[in-house]
């Protein structure tokens, strides 16, 4: 009993993946049209290797060369397409680097501008409080002005009303 506990995990995993395919075989095998399609695509399938066999016992060294010649084709088409690929991938990432660089200089330029229109409007703001504040002082000295005249001038005490038309 030299088996560990984990070669006999091991094992009943083996046993059980090997049973549910066996399963699955059995219930596909069980259906007519199932059971055809399986036969057919196996004797295709062995026609086609039956047939490449004979294509490589014939001419092994032609079959070999043209094996070589069409993985060699698609090596320089792969090698191709990585060039174009790449080449577009150089031409958007400069793109992209011009266009953020330009973000940044446009950005630069706003911000510039937003201090300036921020001084300008202190400045407004500064003028805005001292145009008020001559206001409330000319207001005042009206105000002053005015209750000095009441104060001075006495006020009638008839009981006379003056109309703007004649009283008949």
């Amino acid at each position: 009993m030299g088996m560990t506990i984990e070669k006999q995990k091991k094992a009943k995993t083996g046993l059980i993946v090997a049973g549910i395919i066996a399963g699955a075989s059995s219930l596909v095998l069980l259906n007519r049209n199932a059971r055809e399609k399986v036969k057919d695509t196996s004797k295709n399938m062995k026609d086609s290797v039956n047939k490449y066999a004979t294509t490589i016992k014939e001419d092994p060294n032609g079959t070999k060369n043209a094996i070589i010649t069409r993985v060699q084709n698609a090596t320089e088409i792969s090698k191709e397409a990585i060039n174009k690929i790449q080449a577009i991938l150089d031409t958007q990432v400069k793109d992209i680097k011009d266009t953020t660089k330009n973000v940044v200089e446009e950005s630069k330029e706003v911000m510039s501008s937003v201090k300036d229109a921020q001084g300008e409007l202190v400045d407004v703001k500064d003028r805005a409080v001292e145009a008020k504040d001559q206001l409330l002082s000319a207001k005042d000295d009206v105000k002053s002005k005015v209750e000095s005249n009441s104060k001075a001038t006495p006020k009638p005490t008839s009981d006379h009303t003056i109309t703007k038309t004649p009283v008949n």
